[in-house]
């Protein structure tokens, strides 16, 4: 397998960003809430905040407890949607039990949804405007695009866990030309010895070892989007990466492929939202 790393994918897209930051006349601005102590969560909005200070981009954290109420929440978002200097707003998932996801992400400003997966603006990509792509799968396709085959007519697989995630894949792969159909997880399992018979295989799950070299085609483009624990409490992907190093094709690793890219996109997304709101003087 070709490993399709996502640290010069995500350079490339952070010297765009640096570039594209030198010509505003405003700094742009990424606001994040933060509820509870996940230790994973604490760690990849560190590594965004990180990234946001190479690339010149203003990182404002709410850091809260996970006693939190919902309320206190939403009235944080409400004076984030109101401040003009705040580009973009991302609520940092998953949230802590009992605070209903829909409702929290659904009370922000869609033009401020720097994540991209308010139901507004997820109705407006799945009607074309791609502008409104979701991070996430944007990074599963900047990943797919760097492989450098070609895309246009191939067919693809996408394994997801979620009907709705999977239909904005599909809309992702399609903008791209990509011929795909969706596969529950759950049919993967049950199903012993189906095959991907697909030019490409895009998997986000969370499932170790739910693509195994038996189940896909010779020259395959895997895009592993899913991130476990192993039993041994290793980081690892959906893709069993280990036991197919040897079969032909390319593969977006677990760890080292859409972790960095993800956040790039996300910063990349709050440029694009600062552009839309620069001063008149600007030049275009």
């Amino acid at each position: 397998m070709q490993l399709l790393y996502g640290k010069p994918v995500a350079d490339r897209i952070h010297a765009d960003i640096r570039e594209r930051v030198s010509r505003l006349t405003i700094q742009p601005k990424l606001a994040v809430i933060l509820v509870g102590n996940n230790p994973a969560s604490h760690l990849y909005v560190s590594l965004k905040e990180k990234e946001a200070a190479m690339d010149g981009i203003a990182f404002e954290k709410h850091i809260l407890i996970e006693s939190t109420s919902e309320d206190e929440i939403l009235s944080i978002i409400a004076r984030l949607n109101e401040d003009v200097s705040v580009h973009g707003i991302l609520v940092q998932l998953p949230l802590p039990d009992g605070l209903d996801t829909d409702r929290i992400i659904g009370a922000m400003d869609p033009n401020k949804d720097v994540d991209g997966f308010h139901a507004h603006n997820v109705a407006a990509f799945l009607a074309g405007d791609k502008t409104r792509i979701p991070v996430f799968p944007e990074a599963l396709m900047e990943l797919l695009l760097s492989s450098g085959q070609p895309l246009e007519g191939q067919s693809a697989i996408m394994v997801v866990n979620s009907e709705h995630f999977g239909r904005v894949l599909l809309q992702a792969g399609a903008n791209h030309g990509l011929l795909g159909r969706m596969i529950p997880s759950e049919r993967l399992l049950t199903e012993t010895g189906m095959i991907l018979d697909a030019r490409v295989v895009m998997s986000a799950c969370g499932m170790p070892n739910l693509i195994t070299g038996n189940s896909i085609l010779p020259n395959t483009i895997l895009i592993d989007g899913g991130i476990a624990k192993d039993e041994s409490g290793r980081t690892v992907g959906d893709v069993d990466a280990e036991n197919m190093a040897h079969q032909t094709g390319f593969l977006a690793p677990v760890p080292g492929g859409v972790g960095p890219v993800t956040i790039a996109c996300l910063l990349r997304k709050v440029v694009f939202l600062a552009e839309k709101k620069r001063t008149p003087e600007v030049s275009t």
